[in-house]
């Protein structure tokens, strides 16, 4: 009986058990379908949100999906625009230049990204290519030439190659061993371009030449016929006692005849160079007694200087004759105003110590230059700027007269109108260039220390990058840094605040800005530049197909004529005595014509044409007089033009005709001078031949010494001129109405 009531306890327990069952499973599936539900709808949110890039990184743009607008001047997008719109997209970036063919500014490329890959706005650092504009890059040296005809040819500028003397053997013919601009150097002009020196071996001044030992160099070289000539230049670290450049320049081809051998000092050497100790000729136990006389110049410092940034001062030596005693040096960032070739005594020559006219600098002088000092490091500045002041805008030489309610008067007249010569009125002391000149081995640290720099400049400086004195450097004075640059004075009692002192105990020099960093040194190139104008061509294999495509600019380039030749060019062939670069019809406005030959026979204008009569030579080369004519030509580097004149035979005058007839004759019984004119290069910089016509008393130009007369003659094509009778000048700058301008 007992068994009966425990079944049906049990089948009701499972009865009612059975729905509870269900519902539970139904509520599971329920939930499982909502969570499925939610985990769908996130995954649509997160796989939308990723879609979308707000998460898992992002893709890097490119600029035209950048909203960005081209730049209205290059029709390219700019590295600037491109980084500030990424960073808005909140990437981080780093901006690379690197040299090319298009506008310094132009975004090129990103580096190594990935156009399918995200990227970590937090972690990742996007790299821009942006362009420098064109250069030659780092590397070019030593690589063949085959090589880099297709990396110039994509900087969208001439590009020169020229064969240059080498003769170690070690160094392969068809090597890249020379470059203008130096490698890591932008291109400063772009009508002239780049040149590229590749290695031949030939008989001459070979370029390896650079970095040899100096006495294996004079040896070398006097055993092999050279009149050797000794002398120092600043230079770096690792070249102090080797050569670092030479003249005739390294890489010429020449059989013999006189060489200088520039080598390598440093601090230690300075006093005693400039004072003509151990410097010899080919005697190393001679002085060169020469170059005593160049005591009180710069002559050490020559060279180019080239901050980080690309900002270049050159220290030029305007002495072209390699056997002459050594010239004065002239910085380019204040050339000579008043001539070519000015020599002891010019305003605008670089001294570095009081020897305005003593033969030798002293050294034991106690005064505040740095000079003096036992630093190793000098001042360079002006003559100018160091001895003289303005009297209202005039320049004034030293004591050559007097200041007088700022016009300058000579001594007589000032005294005769009450003038004091003790005092001055309306004169006044202007801050001129100074360069502060650190050799290696130079003590940096204590002249920084002595407070010669401008305090708050030496913070900001001590805040960049050290300075690297491995190497030769200046620091230039900028005139913008100062709140005044200019002192009235009322005698020449009161010291120059602007000048080094080079004569006076007490310090009055105001201290300089910058200060030396690594941002603010001029450092010396030391890679010497070849004379390109004089070394004949190589030539190139074809370019490739990506080695440039724009016509006339990459590696090959159109053979040279009358019409798109450089001036380098023009001038190696004159000195060949070939005129095919200058040959052809030149006309008046007026339809005067006159015409050169490839031999330099000048015909034409109705027989001998009065305005080409009248010319002068200086340094002239003679040519042959073939076909009853010639002519011959004078190189002047620092001038935008040659100058030509007519053979000796055509003086006349009542003695006969001819030179040897004509010597010692008065002008005024000439009846005829050798034809002269000066041939001014197409593009040439002629700005400084003019002046305000109005101006009663203009400042002479390079040529001329009057004011100007018409409208200046324009440089879209070659023209010739001409000169005045026996003198370098030009009666008035050259006319537009009457120069003789090239004809297609």
């Amino acid at each position: 009986m007992g068994p009966g009531p425990e079944v049906g306890a049990t089948t009701a327990a499972t009865a009612t058990t059975a729905p509870a069952k269900a519902d539970s499973k139904k509520r599971l599936t329920i939930l499982i379908a909502a969570i499925v539900a939610v985990v769908l709808v996130v995954a649509g949110a997160g796989f939308g949100t990723y879609k979308a890039q707000l998460w898992g990184g992002k893709t890097v743009p490119s600029p035209a999906s950048l909203g960005i607008a081209k730049s209205a001047k290059t029709h390219e997008f700019t590295a600037k625009d491109v980084e500030a719109s990424l960073h808005k997209r909140g990437f981080k970036t780093v901006t690379v230049p690197t040299f090319s063919g298009k506008p310094k500014g132009t975004f090129l490329k990103y580096r190594n990204i990935n156009p399918n890959r995200r990227y970590s706005t937090s972690k990742d650092r996007i790299t821009l290519i942006s362009s420098n504009g064109p250069g030659v890059p780092k590397g070019t040296k030593g690589q063949s030439v085959e090589k880099v005809v297709k990396t110039m040819g994509a900087m969208n500028v001439p590009v020169h190659y020229h064969r240059v003397v080498v003769t170690n053997q070690k160094t392969k013919a068809g090597t890249v061993i020379a470059s203008e601009p130096s490698e890591g150097q932008p291109v400063l002009d772009t009508k002239t371009g780049i040149n590229i020196g590749v290695a031949e071996q030939t008989k001459g001044i070979g370029y390896d030449v650079v970095g040899q030992d100096k006495d294996e160099a004079r040896q070398q070289y006097a055993s092999a016929g050279f009149t050797v000539i000794m002398r120092p230049r600043f230079s770096a670290k690792a070249k102090v006692g080797k050569i670092v450049n030479s003249n005739p320049k390294p890489g010429t081809e020449t059989p013999g005849g006189s060489l200088v051998l520039y080598y390598g000092i440093d601090a230690s050497g300075f006093k005693d160079a400039v004072n003509g100790k151990n410097v010899y000729a080919n005697d190393p136990s001679e002085q060169d007694t020469e170059l005593n006389m160049m005591v009180g110049t710069a002559a050490p410092v020559e060279g180019k200087y080239c901050t980080n940034a690309g900002k270049c001062i050159e220290f030029k030596n305007d002495n072209l004759d390699p056997s002459a005693a050594e010239d004065y040096v002239y910085s380019t960032d204040a050339p000579p105003q008043s001539g070519i070739g000015e020599k002891a005594g010019s305003p605008s020559a670089l001294v570095f110590c009081g020897a305005a006219q003593q033969q030798f600098c002293n050294p034991e002088d106690d005064s505040q230059a740095l000079y003096t000092q036992d630093a190793g490091a000098f001042e360079l500045t002006t003559h100018d700027a160091a001895f003289n002041y303005t009297c209202g805008n005039t320049p004034m030489q030293e004591d050559f007269g007097l200041c007088v309610n700022g016009k300058r008067l000579d001594l007589e007249t000032a005294i005769d109108q009450g003038a004091s010569s003790d005092e001055l009125s309306g004169a006044h002391y202007d801050m001129g260039p100074l360069y502060v000149y650190f050799p290696v081995g130079a003590d940096v640290s204590k002249v920084v220390k002595s407070d010669y720099f401008d305090k708050d400049a030496v913070t900001k400086a001590e805040k960049q990058k050290k300075i690297d004195t491995s190497r030769p450097f200046f620091i230039s004075r900028d005139k913008k840094l100062y709140d005044k640059t200019s002192l009235d004075i009322t005698s020449l009692t009161t010291r120059n605040p602007y000048a080094p002192s080079f004569a006076s105990k007490k310090k009055t020099l105001e201290p300089v800005k910058p200060a030396p960093s690594d941002e603010t040194a001029y450092y010396l190139v030391d890679d010497p530049q070849l004379d390109w104008g004089s070394l004949p061509e190589y030539a190139v294999p074809a370019a490739g197909k990506d080695s440039g495509k724009t016509s006339g600019k990459n590696a090959k380039q159109p053979k040279a004529d009358a019409h798109n030749a450089t001036p380098d060019q023009i001038t190696a062939a004159l000195k060949k005595n070939d005129f095919t670069l200058v040959a052809g019809k030149y006309c008046t406005k007026s339809d005067e014509c006159v015409q050169i030959n490839q031999k330099g026979l000048l015909t034409g204008g109705g027989g001998k044409n009065s305005m080409l009569e009248h010319a002068t030579s200086q340094l002239a080369l003679s040519v042959t007089e073939e076909d009853g004519g010639g002519a011959s030509y004078t190189v002047n580097p620092k001038s935008p033009f040659l100058q030509l004149h007519g053979p000796d035979s055509e003086y006349q005058c009542s003695g006969g005709t001819g030179l040897d007839q004509c010597k010692g004759v008065m002008m005024n019984q000439m009846t005829s001078t050798p034809t002269s004119l000066i041939y001014v290069f197409k593009g040439a910089d002629t700005s400084g031949w003019y002046t305000n016509p109005n101006d009663t008393t203009p400042t002479p130009g390079y040529l001329y010494d009057g004011p100007q007369d018409g409208t200046p003659a324009k440089t879209d094509r070659p023209y010739l001129s001409a000169l005045n009778s026996h003198s370098t000048s030009m009666l008035t700058p050259p006319s537009d109405d009457d120069v003789y301008y090239l004809q297609d």
